[in-house]
């Protein structure tokens, strides 16, 4: 290690640490990335995994050779004397920290959902949900639980088996919420057509061995439950907030630099960060890249962070999708192949690209 450097440490490798990576002049910084897991996810292609396996993790090592990846959990921060607590290691110092330590799965305490549903949250989860899929017979009840993006690329997806009864559970009026009414109305179409099952207005109440209780009293008698609902703080980022002494209910409150209140030299980007922009991952690698350039160029503060609405694009089964970009709008198969070469486009080292392919 290069003493004369100044030292960051990032936590968490998702897509604004990669962005942050990717960017960042290692000539003028020593990187060491702290997670729990030394892997990172394309987790766009999560939902699409639970049917085709597909090559979606890269080692941190691929991503960039000049940092320092340490396969370890943050539990805790000294902001007094920079260090970060990590579970059964050293403590580690730092010059500046990143914190990209992502969101957990809120169930909003929903009896039974922990004990019942599969949650897809990482390239593990894809696996077991793939194998437990492929064993089912056909006709068996599949329930998902939350139709926004993730939620309506799974349905999409289990609509692709074509064996299952599919049944789309959502307390919001219609599915994929962000997109333009006319872009639901065309997935609940297709959802149609391929006789899924939508329960929209309908929230979960409880959910139980023998089914899924609606509060309009249905209840739904499923196999497999899959949990597609929201995103809420880690145990991390509420551990920061207390010592902080910061309030707030959806993580850490970060200035138009990304500087993290009430420290110095603390910056947070991607679902652990309340920046007035949507957890999204498109959000959280413009973070990581804007971040990165801050810190190249002496974080000078002229220029605060933007986020620039690329669009959204999703796949909503039957080899159709819908998509709402700068250029065009609508849904159908073209749809689906623009998906594919978006995902090759933004994948990130030239062999993901290929395998992405």
């Amino acid at each position: 290690m290069g003493m004369t450097k100044p030292k960051i440490i990032v936590v968490g490798l998702g897509w604004a640490c990669v962005a942050f990576l990717a960017t960042i002049d290692t000539d003028k910084y020593y990187i060491e990335v702290h997670s729990p897991d030394s892997t990172f996810v394309y987790t766009p292609l999560l939902a699409q995994s639970i049917k085709n396996r597909k090559e979606i993790t890269l080692h941190g090592s691929d991503i960039h050779g000049d940092v320092v990846f340490k396969n370890d959990e943050v539990v805790d921060i000294d902001f007094q004397t920079r260090e970060v607590r990590l579970r059964g290691a050293e403590n580690s110092s730092y010059d500046f920290l990143v914190l990209s330590h992502g969101s957990a799965t809120n169930t909003f305490g929903i009896p039974g959902i922990e004990e019942n549903c599969y949650f897809l949250k990482n390239a593990e989860h894809a696996e077991t949900l793939r194998e437990k899929l492929q064993a089912l017979p056909s006709n068996a009840h599949i329930a998902v639980i939350g139709c926004g993006l993730t939620g309506s690329e799974v349905i999409g997806t289990l609509i692709d088996y074509r064996k299952f009864h599919i049944h789309a559970i959502d307390a919001l009026p219609r599915p994929i919420a962000m997109f333009d009414e006319r872009l639901s109305a065309y997935a609940l179409r297709v959802w149609k057509e391929c006789h899924v099952r939508t329960h929209m207005n309908c929230s979960v109440s409880s959910l139980d061995a023998t089914g899924i209780h609606l509060n309009n009293k249905e209840k739904i008698a499923y196999d497999i439950a899959i949990w597609c609902g929201g995103i809420k703080k880690s145990h991390l980022t509420d551990k920061i907030l207390t010592t902080l002494k910061l309030e707030n209910g959806k993580g850490l409150p970060v200035d138009a630099y990304l500087n993290v209140k009430n420290t110095k030299n603390v910056y947070a980007m991607g679902d652990c960060a309340v920046s007035g922009c949507p957890p999204t991952a498109q959000v959280a690698f413009q973070q990581g890249r804007y971040l990165a350039h801050q810190f190249n160029s002496g974080l000078d503060k002229k220029r605060p962070f933007h986020h620039e609405n690329a669009g959204q694009i999703a796949y909503v089964g039957a080899g159709k999708g819908v998509c709402q970009l700068h250029y065009f709008s609508g849904g159908g198969r073209l749809v689906y192949y623009i998906n594919k070469v978006i995902h090759v486009y933004n994948g990130v080292t030239w062999k993901q690209k290929y395998n992405l392919w």
